[in-house]
């Protein structure tokens, strides 16, 4: 990210950005700096570390792949995208700043110019003239731990862990907003508590978000913890400090502000996908009811604004992981060529209508034929669409005629529904099921939380849960009976974990119809879910394709 000129240590691609977008602030994520406000989140390519499991692995890790994707603009036009957009400042994230920071203190300088803030999400692996000129251009920092330890930090391709909490305590002592976000990896409990302890030496009143572990980009699985794990340990630092939040866990409680004197809550939350947050209802004025002073920097606004599916925070990237695995099951496997398709998906806006393209069967298959086109291979593309939709016509088939079971899917948590425009809710219908998570009248943009009564009113004859946390049917159960809903479900023995496709990757889906129509539709004749991988396995080979 930066070459030798004349001299002189110059960025390979200033003032250039892979990502630009207003989000709400919870989605970075900040918790108490102007909470439901939006920003204007940019990012650019690149980092200083290589940590395993990487959710932003696709724009860190591999630079070069997405250069073509990068837009160059003076700090002026971003900032004037910014006040267009309504945003209160402006947010570098997704990405580590440190490999553009001559970029990220121009930006900083022209939003403060115009009225506007400036923040970053950063690794704090940074040497001290860096820092301290990133600590003097910021308003606001969420400095991401690894670990406690020098070993974590040598995982992760650092020396040690010092130059991360020195960011902290300088950015603090500088006067800038802080907040942490430290990865809880399975096993590494005594990690975390150690970090709380060393922020706590700092303030205990700086927010900590313990980001629960999620083996994303190759990372392993079994070094995920579950809900009940993740929870236990955010108790346990919750001794050590006033502020601590956890993420990537569907249904906690544990991600709404609360006044440190009497309790009471003051901003609620809900998961937002990885390492995001939405905001579901904030307290309107500075002070609680008790008197005590609402413990945030900036004000608080209750207004929500939708934003698309594949926006804010970390979700951009899920979205281009994605594209890319459609491309290779395609059999567009030159990495080049993947970086050209991509960067022409973000160019023309079309992560903001991705998830509404591949929310059935049909539309991903009409998605994967345009991204193998884009990629040079169209026949590839049309050949394994129609496979797919050749495999899932079939099993859809099986199920004509033997009435449609009323089925339930949750993420995670009972009261945490699928929204009826999630593709996996298209899945139940292909699979011969109804989706009563259509009568909730919802979708992603209501902020409202689904209370128990409107769940027990749907009276479902089956109930699935996707295991975001880890989590087993019989905690799952328990906790249906424990908040007083499905319990008939329950009792007959009908909740499943909703199967996916081992195998397949992207293409699992196939897959999961099969498994949802086998339980639904007992005796159809539905293959196995095995069988049915097998055969997508046998397109994807058929066209020279590999599954990421």
């Amino acid at each position: 990210m930066y070459r030798g000129a004349g001299g002189a240590v110059v960025e390979v691609f200033p003032d250039s950005y892979l990502a630009r977008y207003p989000t709400a602030v919870e989605t970075v994520p900040f918790l108490h700096f102007w909470p439901g406000y939006t920003f204007y989140a940019v990012s650019s390519v690149g980092c200083n570390l290589a940590c395993p499991g990487c959710v932003s692995a696709i724009v860190a890790a591999d630079p070069r792949t997405l250069a073509g994707a990068l837009v160059r603009l003076p700090p002026a036009e971003v900032v004037r995208e910014a006040e267009a957009a309504g945003c209160r400042g402006i947010l570098f994230c997704i990405n580590e700043p440190a490999v553009s920071l001559p970029t990220a203190l121009r930006l900083a300088e022209a939003a403060h110019d115009a009225g506007l803030l400036f923040g970053c999400s950063t690794n704090g692996y940074l040497g001290d003239d860096a820092l301290c000129a990133l600590a003097s251009a910021v308003d606001c920092v969420n400095v991401g731990l690894k670990g406690a330890t020098d070993a974590c930090y040598r995982e992760c391709g650092a020396a040690s862990a010092g130059p991360a909490y020195l960011a902290v305590s300088h950015c603090y002592d500088a006067g800038v907003h802080v907040e942490v976000s430290a990865v809880y990896v399975r096993g590494r409990e005594t990690e975390v508590l150690s970090a709380a302890e060393k922020v706590s030496a700092v303030d205990t009143g700086i927010p900590f978000q313990i980001m629960r572990f999620m083996p994303f980009s190759g990372g392993r699985q079994e070094k995920e913890p579950t809900a009940c794990e993740a929870e236990d340990l955010a108790e346990r630092v919750s001794s050590v400090l006033d502020h601590v939040y956890l993420f990537n866990t569907p249904g906690t409680d544990r991600l709404s502000t609360r006044c440190p004197v009497c309790g009471r809550t003051l901003i609620g939350r809900a998961f937002n996908g990885p390492m995001g947050a939405r905001d579901t209802w904030a307290h309107r004025g500075e002070r609680c009811e008790c008197g005590a002073r609402v413990p945030i920097s900036g004000k608080i606004t209750a207004e929500r604004r939708p934003e698309p599916r594949y926006a804010g925070g970390y979700r951009p990237t899920r979205g281009l992981e994605l594209i890319r695995s459609m491309l290779a099951a395609a059999g567009v496997t030159d990495r080049a060529v993947q970086g050209r398709v991509l960067a022409a998906e973000l160019a023309g806006g079309g992560l903001s209508t991705l998830h509404e393209r591949i929310a059935t069967p049909r539309g991903f298959c009409s998605a994967l034929r345009s991204y193998a086109a884009a990629g040079g291979r169209p026949d590839e593309g049309e050949r394994l669409s129609s496979g797919l939709l050749a495999i899932a016509s079939g099993i859809r088939d099986k199920t004509v005629g033997m009435g449609r079971p009323r089925v339930y899917l949750a993420l995670g948590h009972p009261l945490a529904p699928l929204f009826a425009d999630k593709p996996e809710i298209s899945l139940i219908s292909s699979a011969g099921g109804y989706p009563v998570n259509r009568n909730l009248g919802r979708n992603d943009g209501d902020a409202r939380p689904v209370t128990a009564r409107e769940v027990e009113a749907l009276r479902p004859d089956v109930v699935f849960y996707q295991a975001v946390a880890p989590i087993d049917t019989e905690t799952f159960a328990r906790a249906c009976l424990n908040l007083g809903v499905l319990a008939e479900a329950v009792e007959r023995g009908a909740v499943h974990r909703f199967p996916t496709g081992k195998k397949t990757g992207c293409l699992g889906w196939a897959a999961s119809i099969a498994a949802v129509a086998g339980l639904l539709h007992p005796g159809a004749g539905i293959p196995s879910p095995e069988e049915v991988e097998e055969e997508v396995l046998s397109c994807v080979r058929a066209v020279g394709g590999e599954i990421l």
